[in-house]
């Protein structure tokens, strides 16, 4: 593997991990406007650690998609991943569900501006 390749993967994982960043950092915002919505401390470290491994090996799979494609496999995957892992930790499922779409709603329009620029910067070579 050439150097420039593993350039572009390192750089791949970290966007991928300040996509899951802001990601945590909105859903936080959330999980704060009600007792109800409250979390475990932690929740939002797993929740950084399981998405970048999981958002990475997803990109890795769907990287060659638009990044409109990728960015909806994407944001799917990775949500539907950890809201089943919360749901057998036992999360009640009006929770996982509403989650299930507020974390869609979050993570996909911040992976759809950081996939465009992978585009436009040409790091799909990989």
């Amino acid at each position: 593997m050439s150097k420039n390749k593993i350039k572009n993967l390192f750089l791949i994982f970290l966007i991928i991990f300040v996509i899951i960043l802001l990601f945590a950092f909105v859903d936080f915002l959330f999980h704060s406007l009600s007792e109800e919505y409250a979390v475990p401390p932690r929740y939002f470290p797993n929740k950084i650690l399981y998405g970048t491994i999981y958002g990475f090996i997803i990109f890795l799979l769907v990287r060659k998609q638009s990044p409109f494609t990728k960015s909806l496999l994407f944001s799917l995957i990775v949500d539907i991943s950890l809201q089943t892992r919360y749901f057998l930790e036992g999360y009640p499922l009006d929770f996982v569900f509403l989650f299930l779409i507020l974390h869609f709603l979050i993570l996909f329009p911040i992976s759809w501006v950081f996939f465009k620029l992978i585009k436009d910067k040409n790091l799909n070579s990989i």
